[in-house]
């Protein structure tokens, strides 16, 4: 009898099924490689009270169009961010200028010898100087929004099932923290970045693309690069250098202080890292345009980075006047068309 079993067990076949699928992709905001050419150095003023910085060159540029009309600026009615109030800003020259005479911070003795000062150079100390060419925006008025926590619905062709995302914005005056998340069934991928909030606009430190383990950028100015956790290469730090997430925010800043800064129809280059690299990104501040979102209807403006490579990304934007210049709106498609689409729902505070 026995023997009867074992000659049944061995002519038996077990078969077990695979495991499945993760229902949950990683890669749910891919980076994107854009190859342009360098732009040109820009001279920059050295304080003479100062210790020596790194030189960075200056890649912000606008091309405005004076036939194009200009933004409006938010309504009265609704949260008005407090614009912090800054010389008129200064047209960029198409060519770069002579170098600029060293500027004389207030209190030190006249030079005995030497060139006389520029007869444009202004009176402002010399750290706001320093800090306005680092930023690479130039004079201006700021208003950065006020701390808040913005939900969006998440609308892909990737996914069948629901994603929830929300935008967290926080800061004292001095520094900014700000983090996108965007996830499902207790699984989410996060976007931080945090820094310093300079006279015109933010000063990324550190960003960050966390999604079960982390890969980070660090904005190292001291010593004139950008540095990455991935052992990728470093990267030379330009002016006005953003990040993924706090390029929307300086962006809210900068329309929320002067909406008629950059018209429809203006071109913005700004260098933008991820978390394994740093490309110079060119924005078009493309149309207003009203939209219907799930929280409700709100008249916004589009900016666009159109991609200039095969595997680019088309990555959108639309800021909203009555939220503070906030973006109510992000959508980012790949080259096959696959696509992600946050859509403002509801408005909290930070918490």
């Amino acid at each position: 009898m026995l023997l009867l079993h074992l000659v049944l067990l061995q002519g038996s076949s077990w078969q077990f099924d695979s495991p499945s699928t993760p229902l949950f992709s990683t890669r749910m905001i891919a980076t994107a490689q854009i190859d342009l050419p360098v732009p040109q150095p820009v001279p920059v003023p050295v304080p003479t009270a100062m210790p020596p910085a790194p030189q960075t060159r200056a890649v912000v540029a606008a091309s405005k169009n004076a036939a194009q009309p200009a933004l409006q600026s938010p309504s009265q009615a609704n949260a008005q961010p407090s614009a912090q109030a800054m010389p008129a800003p200064a047209e960029l020259p198409e060519a770069p200028p002579a170098p600029a005479q060293a500027v004389r911070p207030s209190g030190a003795a006249e030079p005995t010898a030497g060139p006389p000062a520029a007869a444009d150079a202004p009176s402002e100390s010399a750290a706001p100087r320093r800090l306005a060419r680092e930023a690479g925006l130039g004079p201006g008025v700021i208003a950065l929004p006020p701390p808040v926590r913005l939900r969006y619905r998440v609308e892909s062709n990737k996914f069948p099932f629901r994603l929830n995302s929300d935008l967290l914005w926080r800061h004292d005056g001095s520094s900014y923290d700000a983090r996108l998340t965007m996830g499902a069934f207790g699984q989410s991928k996060v976007l931080s970045s945090r820094g310093e909030l300079g006279p015109y606009g933010l000063l990324p430190m550190r960003f960050g693309d966390k999604f079960r383990s982390e890969v980070a950028a660090h904005f190292e100015r001291d010593k004139g690069y950008i540095s990455f956790s991935a052992n990728t290469p470093n990267v030379p730090l330009l002016s006005g250098a953003q990040d993924y997430l706090s390029i929307m925010l300086q962006f809210s800043a900068m329309l929320a202080g002067d909406p008629g800064r950059f018209p429809l129809a203006s071109s913005i280059t700004v260098q933008v890292a991820g978390p394994r690299d740093a490309e110079v990104w060119l924005f078009t501040v493309e149309r207003q345009e009203a939209l219907a979102l799930p929280g409700g209807e709100a008249d916004t403006v589009k900016l666009v980075r159109h991609p200039r490579k095969p595997f680019d990304q088309l990555f959108e934007f639309w800021l909203a006047p009555t939220l503070a210049w906030l973006p109510v709106r992000l959508r980012i498609t790949e080259h096959n068309g696959d696509y992600l689409d946050q859509k403002w729902e509801s408005t909290q505070a930070p918490s």
